[in-house]
């Protein structure tokens, strides 16, 4: 039985939360700030889902301007200044220029007056305002960013919004802050059904880890499953009816190139005219995001040939490079956005508004709630949206505290390059690691990077390096058993590490890291393997890692 489990569930909560996505996440967190007993299962892993495919964006909105959706652009850009000072070791401002030429719908006249919009919308930012380039220099227009196309283009705006590089971190540091406020939180739970006996809910869940069955009380249930509120909903009442209309967003990675783009790349499709980006991603460039409406396996989303031959075209388009194919692609990933059904109306269109569905107004559920839509940006002003109107559900009344909260790794951080400055030459002298090293943990784990390496003092080896290409070292496995949740091989690699993201996406180093974290599982030497062999399968299947570069890393590190 796991460490968690060893701690008996509560008979009673006074609220469970199905979903350990980023808005079950921030759910939990402000529900137990408020002082309720918390209960949130999620099936799979913490942030596994919309939250770690999505663009790695803390953004505003821009593009929301266009259908009038003030409000939106304001909550985004308040809560992108919330995010920035509650989490500075995760989230990092990002200068995005947006080109325009000729042919774009966006013209100067109406780009120049939404960037005018999203500045007095963000009164408040801690970042520098837009600025503009027109080609009446058109050397200087031109060097400004050499690869990209110069025929046609007018112009450049340039704005700041910010990058989650780890958006699964993000996450998972609202689940252990969720944790320190008393919240329990369990992954690799799945929720089963429910019944209501009049007072309070009976929960029936499954630890899909150990294949064993627990019930629980609940007086109010939230559905936070993102995509999955619908399949949720059939489960409890087949009566419900449709309430997602998720889209599907492909992405795809390709190397960073010579004389490449230095800031992230907004730029109107010429395919379509939709908004996509070229972001600078640690040594990749990100390209993304497609929108297309999504009704198949919600287990299984993968980026189809087509999407990423329609990326390829847009990034070919714009770059005055190289051509770039299909084998330049390291790896694709895909999400659902948790949009509202709304038949009528195109991707683009639908509302990215969050709604809180009360089942008791419609179906007659008492005391149960579905969350639709969401950002990732949002979520923290979700979640407050979410508890008040359970307070006012239940009769009660307590001040949100989470606006100005700390993440679990944020704490004592005011600013994060002076907190480096304080840290990183101490801790490479004391543990005798490379420089880059500590300052990658610091970025990952914030001011828990001193916990991580404290293993080290335990076993000197802790402190080698997984990968040679990558600053993860072995302690880090330890702590993602011990203090970070992880279940499983996936969950350490791709959520408790840069490996599952980066490289060979862990193809190489898999077999090293189930030597570690084996015993730390408790799995026995059939099982092991048995996980080495599904990781394979899932980065090679979900991921399509281009097998390229397996073979060079293979070639590279031969007598590695």
């Amino acid at each position: 039985m796991s460490k968690d489990l060893d701690k008996n569930l509560k008979p009673l909560y006074d609220i469970l939360i199905i979903g350990g996505g980023i808005n079950g996440a921030g759910i939990a967190l402000d529900a137990a700030m408020r002082g309720y007993s918390v209960l949130l299962v999620e099936k799979n892993d913490f942030g596994g889902s919309t939250t770690s495919n999505s663009t790695k964006l803390i953004h505003g909105g821009l593009r929301y301007l266009e259908y009038m959706e003030f409000p939106l652009v304001r909550e985004s850009l308040r809560e992108r200044e919330h995010i920035l000072q509650n989490a500075p070791h995760l989230i990092k401002p990002i200068k995005i220029n947006f080109p325009f030429y000729g042919h774009s719908k966006r013209g100067p006249y109406i780009l120049k007056l939404g960037m005018i919009l999203y500045d007095l919308l963000s009164y408040d930012k801690s970042m520098p305002n837009h600025s503009f380039m027109f080609n009446f220099n058109k050397k200087k227009l031109h060097d400004f960013i050499p690869t990209l196309r110069k025929k046609g283009l007018r112009g450049i705006a340039s704005y700041f919004d910010c990058q989650a590089l780890y958006p699964e971190r993000l996450n998972l540091e609202i689940i252990l802050s969720a944790n320190c406020e008393g919240a329990d939180t369990m992954n690799h739970f799945a929720f089963n059904s429910m019944k209501w006996d009049g007072e309070r809910y009976t929960v029936n869940l499954t630890d899909t880890i150990n294949d064993q069955q627990y019930s629980v009380g609940a007086k109010f249930v939230v559905n936070a499953t993102g995509p999955f509120v619908d399949n949720i909903n059939k489960a409890i009442d087949t009566n419900i009816p449709r309430l997602m209309g998720g889209t599907k967003g492909s992405h795809i990675l390709i190397d960073k190139f010579e004389n490449g783009p230095e800031d992230g790349l907004y730029i109107e499709a010429i395919q379509d005219g939709r908004p996509f980006f070229i972001l600078p991603w640690d040594e990749y460039y990100l390209v993304g995001t497609t929108d297309i409406f999504y009704n198949g396996d919600l287990d299984n989303i993968v980026a189809t040939e087509d999407e990423v031959e329609y990326l390829l075209h847009e990034l070919n388009y714009f770059t005055d490079s190289k051509e770039f194919t299909r084998d330049d692609v390291v790896y694709t990933y895909s999400g659902i956005r948790p949009l509202p059904y709304e038949p009528d109306k195109s991707e683009s269109q639908v509302t990215r508004n969050h709604i809180i569905y009360d089942h008791e107004k419609k179906e007659n559920i008492k005391n149960y709630i579905s969350i639709v839509g969401g950002k990732l940006t949002t979520y923290r002003n979700l979640a407050e949206d979410t508890i008040d109107a359970i307070e006012k559900k239940l009769g009660r009344k307590h001040k949100c505290l989470t606006k100005e909260y700390k993440l679990f790794g944020a704490k004592g951080i005011a600013d994060i390059d002076s907190f480096k400055e304080e840290n990183i030459e101490y801790y490479t002298n004391k543990y005798q690691i490379e420089e880059s090293i500590v300052n990658y943990l610091i970025d990952f784990y914030g001011v828990k990077f001193i916990e991580v390496l404290k293993y080290i003092d335990l076993n000197s080896k802790l402190k080698e390096r997984i990968d040679p290409e990558r600053n993860d070292i072995k302690a880090q496995i330890y702590y993602a058993v011990e203090v970070e949740k992880a279940k499983t091989l996936e969950d350490i690699i791709i959520r408790r590490t840069s490996l599952g993201t980066h490289g060979t996406l862990g193809y190489d180093t898999v077999e090293e890291i189930a030597e570690i974290a084996a015993p730390l599982l408790s799995m026995n030497e059939n099982e092991k393997l048995k996980a080495i062999e599904n990781y394979k399968e899932k980065i090679k299947n979900h991921y399509k890692l281009n097998e390229k570069f397996i073979e060079k890393r293979a070639e590279k590190y031969v007598a590695h």
